[in-house]
């Protein structure tokens, strides 16, 4: 009886190990810096290694908002040939999203213009999103002058597409970061609340170089040709996250690199990838400057581009390039996110473990 119970207790606890390691894997095989531990001074840091597929391909971006974002107010003449406009007097602000109009939802643009043509000029009820506080506003709209068409005096928008660059993506998952800064509406200087979204391959056209005061831009298209190369299921402070299609995986590097702690960056050389002329190409730069930061910020670090070729390209960071792997050591440990306006030579990077904490909602704080 004594040998049964041992042996029992024997399988039990081997068991109870066998699971506990099964489980550990499993649960620490999504973020690529989960395992933690503490250091002398309390701060957060990775302790093993890991390794991510490297980005700087040029991506297009196409973001729906949730519902329809009010990026403007403005006056109608009516058939009176009075000016007036509906919405200002109603109280929309610009920023505010219209999530519903009598009750119905409201997905897009049209769906406004075709509910009015439909009801024509009444009292309708409009459910407003400001700052994420849901109130109700009454407003009724008049007819234009000379077209009689139905206004309430405002400029929306239900969509915004541009060009980026992939920073990286989780080889275990599919999961990606890319452009390393929010995507905000040209308008109102407000982060887009994403309903849906998805990442393409994009064609550079030219290149807008850089000069001090004017930053300059990758110009190119979204590709429609082979659909999306995956889907976005977030905009951030910190750029947009989501989850490449399995089968567009081979459109990325094969390659994987080892992620570097903050901990482990210097000043001195790296480089960057990045896809001027069509091709992911590494290009040498200079971390000048390092900020010991203990939270997320978009200002990690202070890069300069030292690249002849590259400064013959763009002169510089411009606009697109936010989103470029920074390697150092052979390891990803940033990417860039903005250029200086007075020097487009220099701009900011960000510590990659900031991108993995806002795509996985782990905080690094203490």
């Amino acid at each position: 009886m004594k040998r049964y119970n041992k042996s029992v207790l024997l399988f039990i606890l081997l068991l109870s190990i066998i699971l506990g390691v099964k489980t550990y894997t499993l649960t620490n095989t999504i973020n690529p810096l989960n395992l933690l531990s503490k250091s002398d001074n309390n701060e957060k840091v990775s302790n093993y290694a890991q390794y991510i597929i490297p980005g700087g391909q040029t991506i297009g971006v196409e973001l729906k908002t949730k519902g329809v974002l009010v990026v403007g107010l403005a006056d109608i003449v009516t058939n009176e040939k009075v000016t007036t406009s509906p919405a200002k007097k109603s109280g929309i602000k610009i920023g505010d999203k219209v999530i519903a109009i009598d009750n119905e939802p409201v997905n897009k643009t049209s769906d406004i213009i075709y509910y009015a043509n439909k009801n024509k000029v009444k009292e309708y009820l409009f459910t407003i999103d400001r700052n994420n506080q849901e109130i109700k506003i009454k407003m009724t709209p008049v007819e234009s002058y000379k077209t009689d068409d139905i206004k309430f005096g405002f400029w929306a928008r239900d969509n915004i597409a541009g060009i980026g660059t992939m920073t990286y993506i989780n080889p275990q998952t599919y999961d990606f970061g890319a452009i390393a800064h929010g995507i905000t509406d040209t308008d109102t200087g407000k982060l887009i609340d994403v309903d849906a979204g998805i990442i393409s391959k994009a064609q550079v056209t030219n290149i807008k170089v850089g000069k001090k005061g004017e930053p300059g831009e990758i110009i190119g298209y979204i590709m429609k040709e082979g659909g999306a190369l995956g889907n976005v299921e977030k905009n951030t402070k910190y750029g947009i996250f989501g989850k490449v299609n399995d089968a567009k995986i081979d459109f990325f590097s094969k390659d994987l690199i080892e992620v570097g702690n903050r901990n482990e960056i210097h000043t001195g050389p790296a480089s960057i990838y990045a896809s001027i002329d069509g091709e992911v190409k590494e290009y040498d730069i200079e971390i000048t400057k390092l900020y010991k930061q203990y939270k997320p910020s978009s200002k990690s670090m202070v890069i300069k581009i030292t690249d002849k070729q590259l400064l013959n390209y763009t002169n510089g960071i411009i606009q697109g390039m936010s989103g470029c792997p920074i390697i150092q050591d052979n390891k990803l440990v940033g990417s860039v996110t903005h250029v200086f306006t007075n020097d487009p030579n220099k701009g900011y990077g960000i510590y990659i473990e900031w991108l993995f904490d806002e795509n996985y909602n782990k905080s690094s704080d203490i």
